[in-house]
Parts: C-alpha cells; sequence; structure tokens
C-alpha cells in the first residue's frame, strides 16, 4: 500500500500600489511514500515498456527476460528539490532526501544476465528514445552525455557497458551525471561490522537493499547497498561523495524513478519488491521497509535451473558409462567368441590321436590364401596345395571342398592311413575347420 504526502513550504506574496500583483515562487516541496508491495498502486505508480505492477505478488517487474527490453517505473506526480529558502535567495541548493528500496535481480542463466537497472531522478516520468543493453532504458547513443538530459542517476550495472570508458568491469554501482560513463563506481559490496569489505553479487538472486542519501548543507551522496539478510544496515557506506554539481542537473519539477533494461543474449527480470522516498524538510529518512511487510521474493529459476541442469549431466553421465561398460562386456564376449570360433573349436574324439589342429585362418595364410599357382595335385575328393608354415617349414594342404562326397569317416581313414607312413621326411599334422565346411589334411 503506497502512502504519500506533499507539503508546500514557502508562498512569497509581493503587493504593489497599482494593483494587488501576486507572484509564487515554488520552492521545495517536502514528498514522502511508501510502498510496500505495489498492489493496487498502478494509479500513482507510471509504467512503461516491460515494466508492469504483478497483481499476482504485487511485485514491480521493471524488465522479464526476453531480449533488448527497457522498462520504467517511475512515481506519478513530480517533486521539487530546489532549495532557495537560504539568505541568498539567488544561490539554488537541492535540498536533502533519502530513498530506500529492496529488489531482486533474477538472470536467465547463472553468469548470463544483463544489463541492470538505475535509480533516476528525470525531468520526465519516463525515457522516450531510451536504448536497452548498457544504455539500461535511461539514455541512448545519440544523447548519451548531453548536458541537456537533465537526469541523475545511480546504476546497479551487471555487465561491462563501455568497453573503453570508466565501466570496465560488471557487478558495480555507479554515479551517473547526464552519462552512462559513470564518474563514480565501486565494485559491489558492504562494510562487515569490522569494516571489511565484503564481496556479493548483483544477480544472486537473493532480496538486496539500497539506500541513497543526499545531504544538502553538505552536498554529499552516500549510497549503501548490502543482502537483506544481514540484520542491520552497514555503518559505512559503499560510496561516500560530495556532489557539488547536482544544482545543474535537477531542474524545477523532477521525478523519481527507475529504469531497466536487458541485452542480446544477455537478460535477467528485474524486480522492486518496495520502495520508500522523503525529501525537503527537516532530516528526511526514508521508511526503513521491513522484509517481513513486503512481498517475498520471486523464485530464482536460474539457480533451479542449474541444479536441474547439474543432476541431468550427471544422471547423463552415469547413464553413459553404464552403456559404455555393457558395450565393451558384449565386444569383449564377442572377441573371445570368435576366437573361439576362428581357433578353438571344440574337438572330436578321432582327432584327439593326433598332433595337433590348425586354423583355418594358418592354413590360408601358409598356402598364400590357397592360390591356383600352389595347387601340386588333385584327386581324392580334393585339391592339394603346397605351403610354407613359419614354424614348421614346407607342408602339403589338402583341402577337401564342401560339395565333395567324402564324410567324416572317410576323412578320418585318410589321416589313419597317413599315419601308418613312416618316412622321416613325412610329418603328419590335422586341421578341421567346420565354419567353413572344409576338410585339410595336411602332409
Amino acid at each position: 500500500m503506497g502512502i504519500a504526502r506533499t507539503y508546500l513550504l514557502v508562498f512569497l506574496l509581493f503587493l504593489s500600489p497599482n494593483a494587488f500583483k501576486i507572484s509564487v515562487l515554488a520552492e521545495a516541496a517536502t514528498t514522502e511514500f511508501t510502498f510496500r508491495g505495489f498492489k493496487g498502486n498502478q494509479t500513482e505508480i507510471q509504467t512503461e515498456g516491460a515494466a508492469e505492477i504483478r497483481n499476482s505478488d504485487g511485485l514491480l517487474r521493471l524488465t522479464n527476460r526476453d531480449q533488448n527490453v527497457t522498462g520504467t517505473a517511475f512515481y506519478g506526480k513530480p517533486i521539487r528539490l530546489r532549495d532557495r529558502s537560504h539568505n541568498n535567495s539567488s544561490a539554488i541548493k537541492i535540498c536533502s532526501f533519502s530513498t530506500s528500496f529492496v529488489f531482486v535481480i533474477i538472470p536467465s542463466s547463472p553468469g548470463n544476465g544483463g544489463f541492470g537497472f538505475t535509480f533516476t531522478l528525470s525531468p520526465t516520468p519516463n525515457r522516450p528514445g531510451a536504448e536497452s543493453a548498457q544504455y539500461m532504458g535511461l539514455l541512448n547513443r545519440s544523447n548519451n552525455g548531453n548536458q541537456s538530459n537533465h537526469v541523475f542517476a545511480v546504476e546497479f550495472d551487471t555487465v561491462q557497458g563501455f568497453k573503453d570508458g570508466a565501466d570496465r568491469r560488471g557487478n558495480h554501482i555507479g554515479l551517473d551525471f547526464n552519462n552512462l560513463f559513470s564518474d563514480v563506481q565501486e565494485p559491489l559490496s558492504y562494510h562487515d561490522t569490522d569494516y571489511r569489505k565484503e564481496d556479493f553479487d548483483l544477480e544472486s538472486g537473493e532480496s538486496i537493499r539500497a539506500n541513497i542519501e543526499y545531504d544538502g548543507p553538505s552536498e554529499t551522496l552516500n549510497v549503501t547497498i548490502y543482502p537483506t539478510r544481514l540484520a542491520l544496515k552497514p555503518k559505512k557506506p559503499l560510496i561516500s561523495r560530495q556532489i557539488s554539481n547536482l544544482s545543474e542537473i535537477v531542474e524545477e519539477e523532477m521525478y523519481v524513478g527507475f529504469t531497466a533494461a536487458t541485452g542480446e543474449g544477455q537478460t535477467s527480470a528485474h524486480y522492486v519488491m518496495g520502495w520508500s522516498f522523503a525529501s525537503c524538510g527537516e532530516n528526511p529518512v526514508a521508511d526503513s521497509l521491513k522484509i517481513s511487510e513486503l512481498p517475498p521474493a520471486p523464485p530464482n529459476t536460474s539457480l533451479s535451473n542449474k541444479k536441474v541442469n547439474g543432476s541431468q549431466i550427471i544422471a547423463l553421465m552415469v547413464s553413459l558409462s553404464i552403456v559404455t561398460l555393457f558395450l565393451l562386456v558384449l565386444l569383449f564376449l564377442f572377441v573371445m567368441y570368435k576366437r573361439q570360433i576362428e581357433e578353438g573349436e571344440i574337438l572330436e574324439d578321432w582327432e584327439l590321436d593326433y598332433p595337433r589342429r590348425f586354423s583355418y585362418r594358418d592354413l590360408y595364410l601358409a598356402t598364400e590364401r590357397f592360390k591356383e599357382s600352389g595347387i601340386i595335385g588333385a584327386g581324392g575328393f580334393g585339391v592339394v596345395y603346397r605351403g610354407n608354415l613359419p614354424s614348421s617349414g614346407p607342408i602339403a594342404v589338402k583341402k577337401i571342398t564342401p560339395h565333395s562326397l567324402q564324410g567324416v569317416r572317410e576323412f578320418a581313414a585318410e589321416i589313419e592311413s597317413l599315419g601308418r607312413l613312416s618316412h622321416k621326411s613325412t610329418r603328419i599334422l590335422e586341421s578341421h575347420s567346420e565354419l567353413y565346411e572344409q576338410r585339410k589334411l595336411i602332409h
């Protein structure tokens, strides 16, 4: 629910002798508002582009995760920050202001988000012509750096925006004056209770609180940013700078709000969970926004996807390992079976009385593939080939053809008759390969 109050501080009435002449000198006016969620506040927040107030949860979403989109959301009423209430009325001062907001950035995937958002003082409640990506929906390549822009912004940058400029890396906070080349920037961090810097990530998916406080009398701007899981606001701000040129930027009426953008292949959803603002008056302090009173942060789907993808990868690796092991076992069994078929057929009873068996491969190589020039005889149910075994020397191999009428019995009888030979130069060897349906006698 939003609460807003505006007070006009000073009216000057000038009278002339001739007539009543009323002159109103517009001075700084106190403005306060607090949005603990944005549900039902569509009339108080002006949104354009991809920005919208979600009725489902009351979050202000500046951009979705589409590529190259911009979104703006501004408080619908102008505010007055120029202060002429000092002794020298011609000196323009900017009165003090304070704002606090809680936001969440959820990238499309870890390490691939973009491009960030800004808190902005703008002369208009929208940014016509603003571009996406590094221009963050605030400026464009034509007007970036023009003094006529009259914009001041605190940028929350997640991507290296300008390679040749001051923005050398992402995940930083920058101060922008009419220009997205940040005059001041600091890597994202907060100071702990011992004043040590603790780094964290804008795109972590956790809710983050930002406090921006400008002290008019000293012209000092303080920016403090920290995760909402911290119980207390850090005592030391991340950025503390004296800014003397803010009066040159701020016009009579300004609008406060947010701009955001995504890029090409680098996208994030930018959400604002709550927002408070206070300006002018005595020491304005924006509402502290208790987290318990804000709508819950959206789920970090990028981390969920990361976990799911990790589980899927592990499951895939395990499955591939099992399949690979199974295939290796099958290959081993196949090789063993093939070796047994080619070299280790089961011996028949009649073969046990003879010296050894040769594989078909051995005889095939010994006879040079049973070439015709190696034929030395024929008859007796087959052809005889000349061969040579490396381990035994010259041999004669009788190859009994598949269509031969000779059976196993005749084959055995022929071997037996050879066995009765007693000539010392005759060697009796045997090979039998039913795989090729052929029998060989080796002399």
